[in-house]
């Protein structure tokens, strides 16, 4: 007896099909706008009666327009399409030990707003109501319907897990240690949150504006307030098993720890023996207005002005960032490593430094970059990925 063989299964349906290229008519769009019907087809190889359907379908949820663009085609007066600038938004935030920062952004993370407010000192409740307080602020500022606000994404130092929402390991900020901060900024705002590491914001920010978009993989190291990395291997952000990938200070013991920390109060510690003669803080030297705090901005700057002193730390602070990078290269062999935070982004002192320790160090150390986008690489990261969430939530609820 002849059984005939069973028809293979395939997991692609015309719905999921459809829903493929709805996304990817609006990436093109998205990417490459004002743009014509006829090279939407052609770019995604879609038949133009099918891109058709699904520009009625984009137009419909309000995030696409369309306009006659006389400046490209004069003559014919075609249609083209382009994201509706206020179709949807998203909101992102930098939680930081004193300063929180936020931005509104619409399609392709385009601000629309930005607002920076000062958080020193404030419990883990208040810096929820001072974030919520600073959504109604972005919202204002730039003119938009609440309604239109679809996620949002915040960056907080530590490590976040991704099943309570909790933060654990905030050294700098030691108040949301334990603090269920997706929930609460959720309940406070009023939109669906995604709370993840600051760094990994940071790298992902690099990845899709930044130093990081020409490599395949790569590491951001923040030096500043305190140290941690964010990883992106093979295009992709490397999170690990919980969370905590890139947590570099786990790396050392605490004897190895004291001797390498690049963070900015090491580094004053390590400075404060020298501190009258960084200061000029002798009564026969004190000028008006001259500084009084050893800072590392101080450090940097008596540095570059050529003071032997300073430059020595200089040295220290690169042998740190070193022993930081060394580590990191050992394991993840990443093909460029770039440096932001407050003490990182001083690339003029540190890139030359760091990168003949490293050649010393490795037999195939890292390129070595600053960061392009300075002390907006998080909030650059965050606006990124609330966008497309944003974007995502409005195509699939359609």
């Amino acid at each position: 007896m002849n059984i005939p063989a069973a028809r293979p299964t395939t997991g692609v349906t015309a719905a999921t099909l459809r829903e493929m290229n709805i996304r990817t008519v609006w990436s093109v769009i998205e990417g490459g706008h004002p743009i014509s019907r006829a090279e939407i087809a052609r770019l995604t190889g879609i038949s133009k009666p099918t891109v058709s359907v699904l520009l009625e379908e984009l137009l419909a949820t309000g995030l696409v327009t369309q306009s006659p663009d006389s400046a490209r085609d004069p003559s014919h007066g075609a249609v083209f399409f382009g994201p509706k600038p206020d179709g949807v938004h998203a909101l992102a935030l930098d939680l930081g030990a004193h300063r929180l920062r936020g931005v509104l952004a619409g399609p392709g993370a385009a601000i629309a707003a930005r607002r920076d407010v000062d958080v020193q000192g404030m419990d883990a409740p208040l810096m929820v109501a001072a974030a919520a307080e600073l959504a109604r602020e972005l919202v204002a500022a730039a003119g938009i319907n609440a309604a239109t606000v679809r996620h949002a994404v915040a960056g907080v130092p530590g490590v976040v897990d991704r099943h309570t929402g909790r933060v654990w390991q905030a050294l700098n900020i030691p108040a949301l240690n334990g603090f269920a901060i997706a929930t609460e900024l959720e309940a406070a705002v009023g939109v669906p949150f995604t709370v993840e590491n600051d760094i990994d914001l940071a790298a992902l920010g690099e990845n899709t504006h930044g130093t990081g978009a020409a490599a395949e993989s790569f590491a951001f190291l923040s030096v500043g307030t305190g140290v941690g990395a964010g990883l992106v291997l093979h295009g992709h952000l490397h999170r690990g098993h919980s969370g905590a990938a890139g947590e570099l200070d786990s790396a050392f013991d605490a004897e190895g720890f004291a001797a390498n920390d690049p963070c900015a109060a090491s580094i004053v510690e390590f400075a404060e023996p020298f501190a009258p003669q960084l200061l000029g803080d002798s009564p026969s030297r004190r000028t008006p207005g001259a500084a009084t705090t050893l800072t590392t901005e101080l450090i940097f700057d008596r540095a570059r002005a050529g003071h032997p002193r300073a430059i020595d730390i200089v040295e220290e602070v690169a042998r740190r960032i070193t022993a930081y990078i060394g580590v990191l290269a050992a394991v993840a062999d990443v093909e460029l490593v770039i440096l932001g935070g407050g003490i990182g982004l001083n690339g003029d002192l540190l890139l030359e430094r760091v990168a003949l320790r490293l050649q010393k160090r490795l037999p195939y150390p890292p390129r070595l970059e600053v960061s392009a986008l300075g002390d907006s690489a998080v909030l650059t990261g965050a606006a990124a990925v609330a966008a497309s969430v944003a974007v995502e939530e409005v195509i699939g609820g359609r």
